[in-house]
């Protein structure tokens, strides 16, 4: 995608996040943060190796944003990478479950529970009982709206 594509992209979708605090208390922001900038492995195992290295060889770098939050059903990670994005800045990302008392370290990958497309490094919204994920995205046309998704286990 062409840089000032992905700043216009970006400029639009931060403008549309709501700064609404009776919003905020409606569900549970993630927003997703740059975590590896040129990433050859996810310590996380949302992504596999050869993901990255395929974004590496059609994009130049593999980064991985991410997002988490703790909740009594677990833990909520939201992660995205910059290897599928369309020409209006809106990438692919996963959400997925890490339930309680599941070490980080076991090689079970973690429940995907929603893949949702959203704006790289933008912010999605968990209802309070986890049964959707809302986002703010961009439309082929180019007009804003917003995004919802189910959460539930996806293949």
């Amino acid at each position: 995608m062409k840089p000032i594509l992905a700043v216009l992209a970006t400029t639009l979708i931060l403008g549309l996040v709501s700064t609404d605090r009776a919003a905020a208390q409606d569900g549970y922001k993630l927003a997703l943060k740059l975590t590896a900038k040129d990433a050859t492995h996810d310590p996380d195992g949302v992504w596999a190796d050869d993901d990255l290295a395929g974004i590496r060889q059609a994009v130049g770098t593999a980064k991985i944003y991410t997002a988490r939050i703790a909740t009594p059903s677990g833990t909520w990670l939201l992660s995205q990478t910059n290897g599928d994005c369309n020409l209006q800045g809106m990438c692919t990302a996963l959400l997925v479950l890490i339930r309680p008392g599941t070490p980080p370290t076991r090689p079970v990958r973690p429940v995907r529970m929603a893949n949702p497309q959203m704006p790289l490094g933008g912010t999605a919204i968990l209802s309070p009982d986890a049964k959707r994920l809302t986002t703010s995205e961009i439309a082929e046309n180019g007009k804003a709206f917003t995004g919802s998704y189910e959460v539930e286990p996806i293949q």
